[in-house]
């Protein structure tokens, strides 16, 4: 029984991160359970228990990790947005709705670790199992020529600005130019917009990810992987600076170093 009540869920989106955290988690000697959504997790998850769960069922879920013995939980991986029809919320995801509705995403996922913690589930931030992932401080890979300095400047203040309104984890900026802010499309549709947005001829892109601010640090964590970066070298971008400890990175940081050698990238934690 004591086993059981150790039991770490990690409710799984898209990408590869859930199941990165999840092997960590168990190398740390946590006892792992995944519960997958439906139609969004997408990696394979091969020797561990998984449960496929609705979006909207809030309530079952809940019920589900209580059943499992779990007293933690973590909440990885991307979720596209769907309608509301496509939805379809039980009872309990309807009450979160509607206390959560026009307070953006941010409150949206305290309301729905405010509703597991009343059965006992603590949600923890996915860079306390996976402590190494967070973004270092400084040069990581490329150079960094000092003039773009800049502009990095003026897109950690303009999502400051736009995080005490809940809005936004990245923003691509160019010559002291906004070029795009990312909004609920995500950051790599944001990225594809921007493509045709981008003067080749000018100074260097720079896409700019941090943490919003007065964020609730175990929810929503800006992740940086190997897709982003590829994404990132389509679109035209050449400078990636992530917030130090503040952005997770989906992948060890030698690989992202290798990766971004590889495509001309320079990766910098500020």
């Amino acid at each position: 029984m004591g086993q059981a009540l150790d039991k770490l869920a990690i409710i799984a989106g898209q990408g590869s991160l859930p199941e990165t955290l999840a092997k960590n988690a168990r190398e740390q000697g946590h006892d792992v359970i995944i519960f997958t959504v439906s139609g969004q997790a997408d990696a394979a998850f091969a020797g561990f228990d998984a449960i496929d769960i609705p979006l909207g069922a809030i309530g079952r879920t809940r019920e589900l990790l209580v059943e499992a013995g779990c007293t933690r939980m973590v909440m990885a991986g991307k979720i596209r947005r769907p309608s509301l029809a496509q939805l379809k919320p039980d009872a309990a995801a309807v009450k979160i709705l509607a206390r959560a509705v026009g307070r953006g995403d941010d409150a949206l996922l305290r309301a729905i670790a405010g509703y597991f913690a009343d059965a006992g589930i603590e949600t923890v931030a996915p860079d306390s199992v996976m402590p190494r992932a967070t973004m270092p401080k400084g040069l990581l890979a490329g150079k960094l020529d000092p003039a773009l300095r800049a502009d990095i400047d003026l897109g950690l203040a303009v999502l400051n600005s736009l995080g005490e309104h809940d809005v936004g984890q990245s923003i691509i900026i160019q010559d002291r130019r906004v070029i795009a802010v990312e909004a609920a499309e995500g950051t790599d549709a944001m990225m594809a917009r921007s493509q045709a947005l981008l003067d080749r001829t000018g100074p260097a892109a720079i896409f700019v990810k941090c943490r919003k601010s007065g964020q609730d640090d175990r929810l929503d964590v800006p992740v940086v992987g190997v897709e982003t970066l590829r994404n990132a070298a389509a679109a035209g971008i050449a400078v990636l600076a992530l917030q130090a400890d503040g952005v997770m990175l989906a992948a060890a940081p030698e690989t992202i170093c290798e990766r971004a050698a590889k495509l001309k990238l320079t990766v910098v934690g500020v």
